[in-house]
């Protein structure tokens, strides 16, 4: 019986590492084929490709570690779709010259521009982040509190959620050219933008998740004739904490993508600041190397997120 189990065991880890050498096989190829064919003359220029072949590599490594650490779980599709995204862009547009060079850069350029403009890019992404983090911070503490506060007082449902419902689909973008102009500083009016745009679904959000509460949760509260301060921080906002969470992950990209937006109007600093202008000058290398830069720089808020939920966050709301 024992011999049976040992055997069954074997094979099962056998089948599994067959399966994570065979995915991270099937990567290592495309992989490579995205390399060696950097090194196929096009006829399109290449100034310097290290910077691109770097980055190829970095993506497989990261893919095989995630791989093995993961015993075979992590599938190969989006590797796949990635390398397959670059060999297409490098045959059609460098290779083959097909399209307008200037607003199909070959992506070896593209790449360089990373460490090119490494101090102005650096510079951008403090800025936004700086700005993304006061604006999202005022907008998370306001509209959380006040939410628990409207969803739990009816009086105050009844009145401010109707309005917060008008409110709500407003453009952030609106506010934009008027925040500009009363504001003492553009990072002030870009900071207003955030918080304006993203107070009310979070505002919203906390009222939605006060009124749909278990209700036996909120009569065991009721029975310790508990404060309503303490009924709000004590019992309502440990609640609704995994949903918080949760909705920044969703929030992120729509945060950044106002934030982003601002920046293009009148900003002198930041990664719309740094897409507009070379926008402007229809220098599309730089363009496409800060389009990239903000995806990157949302992938890791978005990952940082996930560690956080999952290493501080170990209770789910019932």
């Amino acid at each position: 019986m024992d011999i049976s189990i040992d055997t069954e065991q074997d094979n099962s880890r056998a089948k599994t590492v067959l399966r994570t050498a065979l995915k991270i096989l099937i990567v290592s190829v495309f992989a490579a084929a995205v390399i060696l064919l950097s090194f196929v003359e096009g006829k399109t220029a290449v100034s310097e490709k290290w910077v691109y072949l770097l980055a190829m590599a970095l993506i497989w490594a990261v893919y095989t570690v995630r791989t093995v650490v993961k015993k075979g779980e992590n599938h190969p599709d989006v590797a796949v779709l990635i390398f397959c995204l670059f060999l297409l862009w490098d045959v059609y547009f460098r290779i083959l010259g097909k399209g307008n060079p200037v607003l199909a850069p070959p992506m070896e350029n593209v790449f360089q521009v990373f460490w090119n403009d490494r101090q102005l890019i650096l510079e951008g992404i403090g800025h936004s982040l700086m700005i993304l983090v006061i604006g999202f911070t005022i907008a998370l503490v306001l509209g959380n509190v006040l939410g628990m506060a409207v969803g739990w007082i009816k009086r105050l449902n009844d009145d401010l959620t109707p309005i917060a419902k008008i409110l709500n689909p407003i453009p952030p973008m609106v506010y934009t050219p008027y925040l500009i102009a009363i504001m003492p500083t553009f990072t002030s009016a870009s900071v207003a933008v955030i918080g304006i745009g993203m107070f009310w679904p979070i505002f919203l959000g906390m009222i939605n998740r006060v009124n749909s509460m278990n209700q036996r949760i909120i009569d065991s509260a009721k029975v310790l004739n508990i404060s309503t301060v303490t009924m709000l921080f004590r019992i309502i906002l440990p609640y609704s904490i995994p949903s918080i969470v949760g909705n920044m992950k969703i929030q992120l990209s729509t945060i950044f993508m106002i934030l982003i937006m601002a920046e293009m109007i009148g900003a002198t600093s930041g990664l719309g600041f740094f897409i507009k202008k070379y926008s402007d000058y229809a220098d599309y290398t730089r363009v496409l190397a800060g389009i990239l830069v903000v995806g990157a720089v949302i992938t890791l808020l978005n990952a940082l997120l996930n560690m956080a939920e999952k290493r501080f966050i170990r209770w789910e709301n019932v």
